[in-house]
Formats: structure tokens, sequence, C-alpha cells
């Protein structure tokens, strides 16, 4: 998955912040990450499916980083 492409999908959720948009990033196997775009504002809420922990981010950049390194580590060790 590209960082640009996250980028402009995390921009466009943003920008119909007013209508309840959430992606998963997930595997058959692995955790997933659940990203929303909050209600009217441009604040991005990433929830991690195993720990739960919940962060709030209002960079698309640091948010496309965040989740193109989660999917990077999956990866990784998943093919160990």
């Amino acid at each position: 998955m590209k960082f640009s492409s996250v980028k402009v999908f995390l921009a466009t959720m943003c920008e119909y912040n007013t209508v309840n948009i959430q992606q998963v990033f997930a595997s058959e196997a692995g955790p997933s990450l659940s990203v929303r775009c909050l209600y009217g504002t441009t604040t991005f809420e990433i929830t991690h499916s195993e720990t739960q922990e919940v962060i709030h981010n209002e960079s698309i950049d640091q948010t496309a980083d965040y989740i193109i390194t989660f999917i990077a580590s999956y990866d990784l060790s998943k093919n160990s």
C-alpha cells in the first residue's frame, strides 16, 4: 500500500467528516487497525484490535505513516 494512496484516502475521510466512515486495515490471521475521522473534525481516531489502544492524531502524514508502519510490521512478522 502506497503512502500517497493512504494520504488521499485519509483526506477524503476528513472531507466527509459528517458521515461515519471507518476503515479497517486487517489481514486474515493478524491484528487490525480501525481508522476514522471524528465527526465534524479533522482528528483521526486509530484503534488497535489487539490492545484496544486508541490514538488521536490530526496529521494526515503522521496517520498515514502509522498505518504504513503497522502494515509493514505485520507483513515482516508474517514472512519470518
